[in-house]
């Protein structure tokens, strides 16, 4: 009997390890998957430099963690918002912004072990059911098994990118167990557990300046409320024992300098919005979208959509190798052919010198007509593929904005341009606006006081060093 006992104990210890072994398994390939995502729908920041920063960071912490099965990698992401997150399997991500706002590379590491937690404890994995990944573009009606089939890079294009998009809704007990956990693997990584508390609230408080609301948008849109966190965090600390170890950025000059280059705000090398127009200063292109509607910028597509969800617009790249004339009419036979659909209007256009193809149809079988435009426009640089969906009311602003795509003007060229933190050092008795002054600081005296930590009222020492955002024209950069 002993003897079966025993084996029946092996048996299910084996079993154990077995699930373990596939739940991580799953883990890493729903991480890869998503991965992908994050890289069309954001995009990874090019700076090999920094990366490698936070990666130094990451793999520290990396090397406390007692014996884990997954390889752990780390992004800075091209996000203007303050945001970090982390994908199943051990993909962590920063963004820009996060990283404008660290004055301390412990408030780095703290925010990176932090996200390290979620993943060692599955939290994503575990909150699957309400994961909130991309949602893709709805079509309605009859219309879907045909532009499904023939344009489904087109179909699946993002059409709501919040800034929370690849964040899992994790439960108030998962973000107290990541804080808790997070702060302790940082301290025996040699960081200050302290530093949580202060980059969580500059991250709340960034967040409220950005979009005039407490704690709505960003990293928060599934995080506990502040306040509450840090109160839990400061009752932590005192049971941490730890010492400190030299960082790799170990003052605030060494810190300044590793960010020093990095974009601020929106990215010129990815296009920019001015208003409602966006100008992209590679592909030499501009598209003046609808004025009120809420637009779309990511590596594979741009785009727009009316605020009440009744017509979008779609742009991507389209690497088929194709001529507008050939891919339209194609898509046109294939319409007729299998799918005994006549379209509205297949026609060879010329948009402001480009060459282009319309192929448009309705469909009727919704509560009210909704129209599908779909057009290939070659420009000097690159084929698009373009949606255009609507109620029939809006198909007339989507045809227009379509038809308005241009070149870019040389002045329209000369005055596209980005905002780019650089170090800068205080002179005897300068005052937050001299400072500014002299060194071209495109950041008003409240925002270069929050962004570096300082209190209101800080007075400037000599040879205090400030990081600061210049803008410089993108074709001089």
């Amino acid at each position: 009997m002993k003897f079966l006992r025993y084996k029946l104990l092996f048996l299910l210890l084996f079993v154990s390890i077995i699930q373990q072994a596939q739940d991580y398994t799953y883990d890493k390939k729903i991480g890869a998957e998503s991965a992908v995502q994050v890289e069309q729908m954001i995009g990874i920041y090019q700076d090999s430099a920094l990366t490698a920063y936070v990666n130094a960071i990451g793999q520290r912490l990396v090397n406390v963690l007692i014996d884990t099965p997954l390889e752990f990698r780390f992004f800075v992401v091209d996000m203007a918002e303050p945001n970090a997150f982390a994908l199943p399997g051990g993909y962590i991500y920063v963004s820009r912004g996060l990283l404008s706002l660290v004055n301390d590379e412990a408030e780095l590491a703290c925010v990176i072990g932090h996200e390290m937690i979620h993943v060692t404890k599955r939290h994503a994995v575990k909150q699957m059911r309400k994961s909130i990944l991309p949602g893709l573009l709805y079509i309605p009606g009859a219309v879907v098994g045909v532009f499904n089939s023939s344009l489904g890079s087109i179909i699946n294009a993002p059409v709501s990118l919040g800034s929370e998009l690849f964040l899992s809704n994790y439960s108030r007990k998962q973000e107290s167990e990541s804080d808790k956990l997070g702060i302790r693997l940082a301290s025996q990584a040699g960081y200050n557990p302290e530093k949580l508390a202060i980059i969580l609230t500059s991250l709340s408080e960034d967040t409220k300046r950005l979009t005039g609301e407490a704690e709505k948008r960003s990293y928060f849109s599934s995080h506990p409320f502040t306040p509450k966190r840090v109160e839990k965090i400061e009752k932590e600390i005192p049971k941490l024992q730890w010492s400190e170890k030299s960082s790799f950025a170990d003052d605030k000059m060494s810190l300044y300098t590793k960010l020093a280059g990095m974009v601020y705000g929106q990215n010129p090398k990815q296009g920019i919005f001015e208003e409602n127009v966006f100008k992209h200063p590679e592909l030499n292109l501009a598209i003046p979208f609808p004025e009120e509607w809420n637009t779309i910028n990511v590596p594979v597509a741009v785009g727009a959509k009316q605020p009440d969800g009744e017509a979008q617009l779609i742009f991507m790249i389209d690497n088929s190798g194709g001529e507008p004339d050939s891919l339209g009419k194609a898509l046109t036979e294939r319409l007729q052919k299998e799918y005994k659909m006549k379209p509205d209007q297949s026609k060879s256009l010329e948009i402001n010198g480009f060459p282009a193809y319309v192929v448009s149809m309705t469909d009727a079988t919704g509560q009210q007509p909704v129209e599908m435009q779909i057009y290939w426009l070659k420009t000097e640089n690159i084929l698009f593929s373009i949606m255009g969906m609507s109620y029939l009311k809006h198909s007339e602003a989507i045809a227009n904005t379509v038809n308005s795509v241009r070149s870019l003007t040389d002045e329209e060229k000369q005055n596209i341009s980005g905002l780019y933190l650089q170090v800068a050092t205080a002179n005897e008795q300068e005052t937050m606006e001299t400072l500014s002054i002299r060194t071209n600081n495109s950041w008003d005296t409240e925002v270069t006081v929050f962004k570096n930590g300082l209190e209101s009222n800080a007075v400037l020492k000599e040879g205090q060093v400030l990081k600061i955002a210049v803008e410089k024209p993108y074709f001089h950069h």
